[in-house]
């Protein structure tokens, strides 16, 4: 599923170390290891929320917006990661086809029966062609909205009611899942602010993970 992509980028706060190396062993298990292709992006950490729910609300928006400028530059497709994407089983292998300009490799939809006009929340896993980039990141430049920003998820459903004309395909099922670790957008629950439970907790999810 990756050979469409000239680029692939994961959204990694440079500190969230032990996200990186799970991301590490997700890509050597479909075959992306030192793959030429796979690059990890420095994830932006704004100074504050603006008007976004959250700093990490925040800083995701910017940092896919980012990739997206960056491919569209280039005139590049690109697969975006998030750094707690874990592949399925079927991810190595799967074809998608041709003739999209946006893909949603992982995502949670309300109506599963209907993607298309589904909301979806999600964008662990998103891909674009180069077309794909260069129109949505010309969307998200010069976004309107009022009041709360959309979230980055938001902002691509936005794009596509605005553009049904951009194709977009859907994995069916989804080929990431976000992974369960300490979440950088929501408040830290209390285990994950506690030296002490801490270590535990992150030992706890990687139990679950093997589990699953």
């Amino acid at each position: 599923m990756f050979a469409p992509f000239d680029s692939i980028r994961i959204v990694n706060l440079p500190e969230r170390t032990d996200r990186r190396r799970d991301m590490e062993r997700e890509l050597a298990a479909v075959g992306l290891g030192g793959d030429p292709r796979v690059a990890f992006f420095p994830a932006i950490r704004p100074a504050d929320a603006g008007d976004f729910t959250s700093i990490g609300a925040h800083g995701v928006y910017l940092s896919q917006h980012a990739i997206l400028r960056e491919a569209a530059a280039a005139g590049r497709s690109v697969l975006i990661l998030e750094d707690d994407c874990d592949f399925t089983a079927a991810a190595r292998d799967a074809d998608f086809g041709e003739g999209w300009d946006i893909f949603y490799g992982g995502y949670y939809a309300k109506e599963p029966d209907n993607l298309l006009a589904s909301d979806i929340i999600g964008a662990h896993m998103m891909g674009f062609s180069a077309r794909g980039a260069r129109l949505v990141c010309a969307y998200l430049d010069g976004l309107r909205y009022e009041g709360v920003h959309p979230p980055i998820d938001a902002a691509y459903i936005w794009f596509r009611r605005a553009h049904p004309d951009v194709p977009t395909r859907f994995a069916i099922p989804p080929l990431g899942v976000q992974r369960a670790s300490r979440s950088d957008i929501a408040v830290p629950r209390f285990y994950d602010r506690m030296p002490v439970l801490a270590p535990l907790a992150t030992l706890a999810r990687r139990a679950l993970r093997a589990l699953r």
